[in-house]
C-alpha cells in the first residue's frame, strides 16, 4: 500500500498537473483550421464564425459517431 501511495505521489499526481497546465494555460491546446473538409461521415453544421486569433471565417464540421467537431476554412467569396 505505501508503495502505491509513493507512486500516485511522486509520478501520477505531477504528470496529471502538467498536463492541466499544457492544455490551460494561455495559448494551451488549440485545434488548427483545417483547408479542406474533413473526409468520411462528417457533417456540415452551417456554424460559422470569425476567428478572433486569426480574422478568418471558419465553418464547423461534426462528427455525430465521436461528438468530435473540426474547424475548416471557408471558400473565398463565401461571407459570414
Amino acid at each position: 500500500m505505501t508503495v502505491v501511495l509513493v507512486l500516485v505521489f511522486w509520478f501520477v499526481i505531477p504528470a496529471a498537473l502538467v498536463l492541466i497546465w499544457l492544455l490551460f494555460r494561455p495559448g494551451g491546446y488549440k485545434r488548427q483550421p483545417l483547408d479542406t473538409p474533413p473526409a468520411g461521415d462528417w457533417t456540415l453544421t452551417g456554424e460559422r464564425f470569425v476567428d478572433p486569433g486569426s480574422g478568418e471565417t471558419l465553418e464547423v464540421w461534426f462528427r455525430a459517431r465521436t461528438g468530435e467537431r473540426a474547424y475548416v476554412r471557408a471558400r473565398p467569396g463565401q461571407s459570414i
